[in-house]
């Protein structure tokens, strides 16, 4: 009863969570488009800033952005932050439901499982609250007034970030966690910076001192954060679905040029203003990017034989389901050789070769208790390839 409460948490935590992602996501990316294609006023020095016409649902909208008269503040004045707060704290319900409920297992790297579940979960919470301290303290100081060697800086200390955590963690693990650190630093921005700076001015502006635009620039510069890292925490919080890229042998410069290509194609999105080639560019970059992770994909232990256990592992899918801790679609396969294993008609067996060549083979004869007949028969699979993976399978 327990795990099926857990189960329907998960559920209604990840619903909302997505929901609240595509919200918050939406107003990042609609809100800087907007700023972009902005028109200046042609009588500059008012209150005017820019203006914009947008067509929509049978009807024009027109937008201004102006600094607000202290005498004349609109009402009502719509604040947008419980999209990213709502997105923050179902994100981290579903992270404890998923993991951190289950003693931090689902974390781990097989070569690492003696590692105590507690320290695990310590290790990635510890991660989101020292990513966020970094991130800040390095935003905050005189690097700012140089935002490319912060940017540069950034990135190289999110990589060794990854690099730290993938001693310890499964590589579906390493991707979740990155995607939740920078997430989590996403949502801090949004609580004590663009908020709180918005909430100063607005004070300003009720006492009736005139509208200080620094407080807004110093939003801005968070928005503008936000904004660059929405692609790479979508692509990492989906790591999931990319067994290919997380279980890779070199799983964190692949993080690396992921975060790195989808930062740049987000840029050269917004700079098709100014850039003529921009589209072009974006082209070169998703090219780019995918020789590099096809390089980094290629096993250097992989003889001429074909492709190791492991790698087929991975190639055909069966990371995906068969995940480190488990998962509601197939059992952790870590230590299967010579496991007791009960069937769904109640029958038991000792879990040898002969049983792993058959599951591969043919994984609707006996099925394992507690799990659909979803797994496909992998008969196209020649010997030597079976082979190679029940080896892999003897040595999780």
């Amino acid at each position: 009863m327990e795990s099926e409460i857990a189960g329907w948490l998960s559920v209604g935590f990840r619903f909302v969570h997505v929901l609240a992602g595509i919200m918050w996501i939406g107003n990042s990316l609609l809100f800087t488009w907007i700023e972009l294609n902005l028109i200046s006023p042609r009588k500059p020095g008012g209150d005017l800033l820019g203006h914009i016409d947008l067509l929509h649902g049978g009807g024009v909208f027109h937008l201004e952005k102006r600094l607000i008269d202290p005498a004349a503040i609109p009402v009502p004045l719509h604040w947008f932050m419980w999209q990213s707060y709502t997105t923050w704290i179902s994100g981290m319900l579903l992270l404890i439901s998923v993991f951190y409920l289950h003693g931090g297992s689902a974390l781990l790297h097989p070569a690492h499982l003696d590692l105590q579940g507690w320290r695990a979960i310590g290790l990635s919470a510890g991660g989101i609250v020292g990513w966020w301290l970094i991130y800040d303290t390095v935003w905050n100081s005189k690097l700012k007034e140089s935002p490319r060697v912060a940017a540069l800086l950034s990135f190289a200390l999110l990589l060794a970030a990854a690099y730290f955590l993938n001693q310890y963690f499964n590589g579906r693990a390493v991707f979740l966690q990155i995607g939740a650190m920078m997430g989590s630093a996403m949502s801090a921005n949004v609580f004590f910076h663009i908020i709180r700076n918005q909430k100063r001015f607005m004070a300003a502006l009720l006492a009736g001192r005139p509208h200080d635009v620094k407080y807004g620039k110093q939003a801005k510069l968070r928005s503008m954060h936000n904004h660059y890292m929405t692609f790479p925490v979508l692509f990492l919080m989906l790591g999931a679905h990319f067994p290919q890229l997380t279980s890779a042998l070199r799983n964190v410069p692949i993080l690396g040029v992921i975060v790195l290509a989808l930062v740049t194609v987000k840029w050269l999105m917004n700079a098709r203003y100014h850039f003529k080639h921009w589209l072009a560019a974006i082209f070169g970059t998703c090219v780019i990017a995918c020789l590099l992770i096809g390089t980094l994909l290629a096993d250097p232990t992989e003889s001429a034989g074909g492709p190791t256990g492991a790698k087929l592992f991975v190639s055909q899918g069966c990371a995906s389901c068969h995940q480190a801790g488990g998962s509601p679609l197939a059992p952790d396969l870590r230590g299967i050789l010579g496991s007791r294993q009960v069937l769904v008609d109640g029958s038991e067996l000792i879990a040898d070769e002969a049983y792993l060549r058959e599951s591969i083979r043919q994984p609707q004869l006996r099925l394992v208790k507690g799990y659909a007949a979803a797994m496909p028969a992998y008969s196209h699979l020649s010997d030597d390839q079976v082979d190679k993976l029940v080896a892999y399978l003897k040595s999780l």
